[in-house]
């Protein structure tokens, strides 16, 4: 027997006692005893749980979401809109969370000197400096520990988003670390209109050069860029009203397409899983869409490919430079069942000779799925880029900082 022993009581109705008798072998109690209050000890170990709503619908990566400043709350909240539930918004004002169907729980005011960063960058990253254990906390609580990525949504030219947007990387990275998974972040930025005034192009300038390293290294990635310019010219009858809306639609919406059909099975060519997440890892990335309202020639859809690379894609890049790609075409039914293969192929081969790729060591991935929608769709993404350093001289120059270079690229022509 041991110097000491031990009887615990617990009564049947689960009120938890306990009575110590210490007894010293052949000696009375020691003078160095100290006399401690009774307390009620928990028994086992309690663990806290994160209950995390899951995604509303399936798709092929889980992704934590989290948005920062007043575009890329909008961003986050787009992805919330159409099923995504991993997702959650900081910002140095509750005013620029307005409007936003982002639940209140999963919004996060920082700890700011002032409320709003008033397109002062310095301001937001000190917010976030200020606020990192509470953004943490609402990482668990809004993401929990069965995600696989993160993604950041900022827009470039305001102070919260452009401020925090490299600490938020760190601390996501560290977020997957604490989780035991390889620190997978990437992020979707926006980039100002022409016409946005010299500050917010400043503050683009300066964040998309810092993030170009990181970009283009992969360190972050996936990286997205959508450029609110480009989308102002694809749409120029949109209303003032409409456009910020129409263009987080068409950004996130391009984004979910891929993670839906990437989950999917199809009678025809199979964009998988596999697929889509090398894609992701191939860094710099853009999107691009197109509907393509005729089919009957061989060349209708080779037609259509080239139209896609030049008109709709949501950013200006040097596409040939580019290490990966995936086309997925969606019809109905009745129209793939027309539709000759080799019209289908030979798009697939335009797309690979446009880029470059006939002669290198370009990914291509295809898929073809039947979709409900009537017509014919074209999907693309485009990786493995470099940020256009055209984008960053006009910003530079509408910025004040130095005279603009004229673009000699003729990116995607």
């Amino acid at each position: 027997m041991s110097d000491f022993e031990l009887d615990i009581d617990v009564p049947d109705n689960q009120t938890q006692t306990k009575k110590v008798n210490k007894e010293l072998q052949g000696n009375s109690q020691s003078s160095f005893a100290v006399d401690l209050p009774d307390i009620d000890f928990q028994t086992g170990n309690a663990q806290s749980e994160y209950v995390v709503e899951p995604d509303a619908k399936q798709l092929a990566v889980k992704f934590g979401i989290i948005g920062s400043g007043q575009g890329g709350g909008r961003l986050s909240s787009t992805f919330w809109d159409i099923g995504y539930r991993r997702v959650c918004a900081i910002n140095t004002t509750s005013q620029d969370f307005l409007g936003l169907s982002l639940p209140k729980e999963r919004q996060m005011v920082l700890n700011a000197a002032d409320r709003g960063a008033g397109k002062d960058p310095l301001k937001g990253q000190e917010a976030l400096s200020n606020s990192r254990e509470e953004v943490l906390n609402l990482m668990r609580h809004s993401w929990g520990e069965d995600i696989e990525r993160v993604i950041i949504t900022v827009g470039c030219g305001g102070g919260s988003g452009s401020g925090s947007a490299i600490g938020l990387y760190k601390l996501a990275k560290y977020y997957m670390q604490q989780l035991g998974k390889e620190p997978k972040v990437g992020m979707i930025v926006t980039l100002p209109k022409k016409t946005e005034g010299g500050k917010v192009q400043g503050n683009a300038y300066r964040l998309l050069s810092d993030l170009k390293i990181l970009a283009e290294s992969k360190a972050v990635t996936p990286f997205i860029v959508s450029d609110n310019e480009r989308i102002n010219q694809m749409f120029p009858n949109v209303s003032a009203k409409a456009f910020w809306n129409t263009a987080n639609r068409n950004t996130v919406g391009l984004f979910d397409i891929f993670n839906v059909l990437a989950c999917q099975q199809s009678a025809y060519v199979t964009f998988d899983a596999a697929d889509y997440k090398s894609v992701l890892d191939s860094g710099v990335m853009i999107f691009g869409a197109t509907k393509l309202d005729s089919y009957s020639k061989d060349t209708d859809i080779s037609d259509g490919v080239r139209d896609n690379i030049k008109k709709n894609l949501l950013a200006d890049a040097d596409i040939t430079k580019a290490t990966h790609t995936a086309a997925v075409l969606c019809a109905p039914d009745n129209l793939l069942e027309i539709l000759p293969q080799s019209h289908i192929d030979l798009a697939f081969t335009t797309l690979e000779r446009i880029m470059g790729g006939e002669n290198r060591d370009l990914m291509v991935h295809q898929g073809v799925y039947e979709g409900k929608k009537m017509g014919l769709y074209l999907y693309t993404i485009i990786g493995g880029l470099s940020i256009s350093d055209a984008r960053l001289n006009l910003m530079k120059a509408k910025a004040g900082l130095f005279e603009a270079i004229p673009d000699v690229d003729n990116e995607t022509e």
